[in-house]
Parts: structure tokens; sequence; C-alpha cells
């Protein structure tokens, strides 16, 4: 189930001289460390500051990330104490993770749900993963779940009740999909919101205005404009939902590179588009400080879902959402959501020499 990702991509977001994640280390800092048993490499991790996420959160820890390993527990301790080595070396309290290299890319280790692959830009990991961390003196410090449902009109009717509800309350309320004509000001404006609206959640990271770049670069060819949505008030943008499809798939069948499948990678981009795809997933769900709570979520669901059911879509994952999130779990139960993952973020004290 596992699902290769592109090494480009991978060799870039491991590049800290380039990739605006790092700021040429002045954001973030990373170290790069393999396991050998003789000749074969049985093993790799990161270990990584991230200096943003410290100033947001008042905090002084690193991260391990991009954990691989065979079943072994002599490497991963190996592993993970090259990593806490690093970060006691630099005066840190605590180590958490996986995070690769941070909450805004891939995270959390797999420990529910593992008969089915995982969907764009989310992990998997083989089951005994967990507990060669727990192995190595990692605890829980915090669970994400992934919820899915498929996409049929029966939530529908109750969505368009409640949308209708929250639109006569808030007159001058509407609902539009991306401009990607209009892709510059677009980006700045759904970081703006993504930033405002997400400040006080656990494990979140202000993103840069060259790391948000970035990121919308990647994903400007995967989305459907239609699936994001953003909600205004009197013109005032207020919320914003941003739903891909799952090219995971994709991902699978041409092995991790552009090059290796020549012919494959051929017949995709002729005839694999957005709206071919059976799944998506509802990444992020942001609503402006002060108008939480207003049903606003509802509209931007009710009209998602539409989008979603013209276009085909068979099932939508919504993921992650912070297992004491009650707000946003209850919303997605609204949807028909049912928790089928559990990814789960471990964290170490670290001991002073």
């Amino acid at each position: 189930n596992w699902v290769p990702p592109l090494k480009a991509d991978v060799r870039k977001l491991l590049d800290q001289t380039r990739h605006p994640f790092y700021d040429a280390g002045r954001e973030a800092e990373i170290e790069l460390f393999l396991a050998r048993d003789g000749r074969r490499v049985v093993g790799r991790i990161a270990a990584v500051i991230n200096h943003a996420h410290n100033r947001a959160h008042d905090e002084n820890v690193a991260f391990f990330g991009f954990f691989e390993t065979v079943n072994r527990s002599e490497v991963a301790n190996g592993l993970l104490a090259a990593a806490e080595t690093w970060a006691r070396e630099r005066g840190v309290d605590a180590v958490r993770g996986p995070a690769s290299p941070s909450t805004n890319y891939e995270c959390g280790l797999l420990v529910k749900g593992f008969d089915r692959p995982p969907v764009l830009m989310m992990t998997y990991n083989p089951p005994w993963y967990a507990d060669l961390v727990e192995g190595a003196g990692y605890a829980k410090v915090k669970d994400l779940y992934a919820y899915i449902s498929p996409v049929h009109d029966t939530s529908l009717a109750r969505l368009k009740k409640l949308a209708a509800r929250t639109e006569k309350r808030n007159p001058g309320l509407t609902t539009r999909s991306v401009d990607l004509t209009q892709f510059d000001r677009e980006v700045a404006l759904i970081k703006e919101l993504y930033n405002a609206a997400w400040e006080k959640n656990w494990g979140f990271v202000p993103v840069s205005d060259a790391e948000f770049d970035a990121l919308a670069g990647e994903l400007k060819d995967l989305v459907n404009p239609d699936l994001l949505r953003i909600a205004s008030i009197d013109g005032e943008p207020v919320g914003f939902i941003l739903t891909v499809p799952d090219w995971n798939p994709v991902l699978a069948d041409i092995g991790g590179s552009l090059w290796r499948h020549p012919l494959k990678l051929i017949r995709h981009l002729l005839f694999t588009k957005y709206d071919s795809l059976e799944g998506i997933r509802l990444i992020l769900l942001g609503m402006r400080e002060g108008f939480r709570n207003r049903g606003i979520e509802s509209l931007l669901f009710s009209s998602g879902l539409e989008i979603a059911l013209a276009a085909g879509y068979v099932w939508c994952e919504y993921s992650w959402i912070l297992e004491d999130n009650e707000r946003t779990k209850g919303a997605v139960r609204l949807m028909g959501g049912e928790l089928y993952k559990i990814y789960r973020m471990y964290e170490k004290p670290l001991e002073r020499s």
C-alpha cells in the first residue's frame, strides 16, 4: 500500500541551501543520517530544528522525520539516537515527530488503517514502526485523524438547509472558486487566510511568503480549481476550503520517477485529468477569528460537495484533523465521515549531559 513519492520532489525538500523552508538556515536546520549494515543501507532519519515553529509556540524542540528502517530495534534506536545527539548538542529540550520536515508537509506515524493506500501528501509505514519508536523511549503527544466518506447526496440536503440558514443570518455571504488566471493574487489571499485561521492550532507553523509560493506552485497543476472555495462577506474573504484530487494512484503507477516508465507517463499526461480520478482529499478548512461557529463552514461544505458530485468523485478523505478538534470532527460527521486512519506524533524529552 506504500506509494513512492517523486524522488525529485524529496530531493528538493532536503536541499537546505535552496528550499525556502530553511531560508538558508535562518528558519530551519536539518541534518541527515543513514544506517548501514556493511554496504547495505538499512535506515534513514532527518533531524530538524524548525526555528519558525519554536518561535510560534515558545518551545525548544527538534523534530525527526523522513524516518525509514528495517524491522530491527538496534537500527531504529541508532537512527533516533543520532537525531537526539544532534539535537542535544544544540540545546534542545525534546525531540518530536515524525515531521518531514514540518507539519505543513507529511507528518505523523500511521498507527491505524494499514489496509488502504495513503492519499496525496499523507504517509504510510508498516505497523511495526510504532513499536520501534515507542521502544526507543518515545510517547504519544498527539493523534491526527483521517476520516473518509462516500461522495453522495445523502448529506447534501441537510447541508443545504444549514447553508440556507447561514446565508439568511449573514447577508452578503458568498462562496466562489479560485481563479487560476489570477494565480499570484489568489495565492496571496489564501496564504493570509491560512496563517490567520490556523495560528492557534497545535503544531501550526506560520508559512513564509517564499515557502507558501513554492507549495502553491507544486499544487497548481494538481488542483481542481472549483474545489478550492473562498467564502466572503460583503466582499471580505473570511474563510476557505482546500480539496485536491488524489493523485497517488498515478504516483504509484510511475514508481517515484517521471522517467522510469516513460510510456506510463505519456499515458497519464494524455488521459489522466483531475476529474478522472476516483477520490479527493479535503486538506484545509480555515476561518478567520470572529467568523467561526457561524455556519459558514456548512456553506463551504455544501458548495464543495455539489461540485464533487457533479465531477463524479467517489470518495473523500478529510485529513488531517487533531484528535481534540471536536468542532471539525462534528462537521466531518455531518458529511458522513468515518474515522479510518490514525497518525501519531511522538515526543521524547532529552536529558542534558
